[in-house]
């Protein structure tokens, strides 16, 4: 599993909230972004919505791992590109995400299919219903495929996914120090041998200097 899996599920988590049963959203009673279909399909077959209001976070990320991110291959994707397909997944469905990709599956610039992505999920979304959900949804909607997509994007071009949040002055310098930290690790061995080498060169440097020195003090 990459380490990506576990930044995507905490974005959606983020942007699926906790309980809610909006009379306007199909997907009836739902927390954490988990239906109670979902629910009852994976967890407990006579599940209720009360259960669903009393799911764990466990349940709920177990749930995510089986029926979205394995199912859609995410590591198998490009690092972005699977953030981008698992989150369309979880917001309308497998089926809707893997058919878009396959889509779009000539593109191969992660950036470039990302944004091929993107612009096609709000298509998609903006004519729902004949565009009857955008009413309710429109706004919440936009905010959530543009963060996909600036996070996604990110993704695509940093060493590890931690550093793509950060914001603000200090951002670079986190993103920098996460940077140097996974250079030194991946580079260690060649680090100590250059350390080593330096070592014995300053040695026989200092060596020849004494040497001089002595010599110049017989004469």
């Amino acid at each position: 599993m990459k380490q990506n899996y576990n930044f995507a599920l905490n974005e959606v988590l983020k942007s699926e909230g906790g309980y809610t049963n909006d009379p306007n959203d199909k997907g009836g009673p739902t927390n954490f972004g988990i239906t109670l279909k979902d629910y009852q399909l994976h967890i407990k077959k006579t599940g209720t919505a009360s259960d669903v209001k009393n799911m764990t976070l466990v349940q709920a990320k177990m749930i995510y791992k089986v029926k979205y991110w394995d199912a859609m291959g995410c590591d198998g994707l490009a690092s972005g590109v699977d953030y981008c397909v698992f989150d369309y997944g979880v917001n309308s469905g497998i089926g809707r995400g893997m058919k878009v990709l396959k889509q779009f599956s000539y593109e191969k610039d992660p950036v470039k299919l990302i944004n091929l992505i993107c612009n096609e999920r709000l298509a998609f979304l903006k004519n729902i219903r004949g565009g009857e959900d955008w009413v309710h949804f429109g706004r919440g909607w936009t905010t959530r495929v543009e963060k996909v997509r600036t996070l996604s994007t990110r993704l695509t071009k940093s060493i590890t996914p931690e550093v793509v949040t950060h914001t603000g002055p200090w951002g670079s310098a986190v993103a920098a120090t996460v940077a140097v930290a996974h250079y030194t690790q991946a580079h260690w061995p060649y680090i100590l041998g250059f350390a080593a080498l330096s070592c014995v060169v300053a040695g026989g440097v200092i060596y020849l200097i004494q040497k001089g020195r002595k010599t110049t003090n017989v004469n």
